[in-house]
């Protein structure tokens, strides 16, 4: 029986390092890295760190701000800006076809969220691990965004 157990235990921590593994790989396209970025708001499984989808530079953005802000307070995000809102139940994602640049890109996604569609423009960056998430712009809505600015803005920069 406590061989059983052992046997269960090593199992399951091998799932567990395969899964985490699967989500620390780089992505080899801005299509395939949006593709793994969206793929949890169809399953609800998301991993426990979405900085792996994001470049160096938004991930100093994210930790600046949580820095910044006081125990029990909000930060700068009010929503969600990969889904333009807060609560999510998207259909029809459209991944466009990536504008590669060298080390950079530019890929529209449209989608809808509750009916409503939604347009944003993501801007990428290819790292070392592969391409990653370097800001989001949404220019359609009643409050349209850029990422970057709204840290920036709470950052006082």
């Amino acid at each position: 029986m406590e061989a059983r157990l052992r046997l269960i235990a090593l199992a399951a921590g091998c799932v567990l390092a395969m899964s985490s593994l699967a989500w620390a790989q780089g992505y080899d396209s801005p299509e395939a890295l949006l593709e793994a970025f969206y793929e949890p708001y169809f399953t609800d499984d998301f991993v426990d760190d979405e900085s792996l989808f994001r470049s160096a530079r938004l991930n100093a953005l994210y930790e600046a701000d949580a820095e910044s802000t006081p125990e029990g307070e909000m930060g700068a995000l009010s929503f969600d800006p990969y889904i333009d809102g807060q609560d999510y139940q998207l259909s029809n994602l459209e991944i466009g076809e990536a504008e590669v640049d060298g080390d950079s890109a530019v890929v529209d996604v449209s989608f809808e969220n509750f009916d409503r569609p939604t347009f944003l423009t993501y801007e990428l960056v290819l790292e070392d691990d592969g391409w990653k998430i370097d800001d989001v712009v949404s220019e359609e809505g009643e409050y349209p965004y850029r990422l970057s600015d709204i840290f920036a803005s709470t950052l006082g920069e």
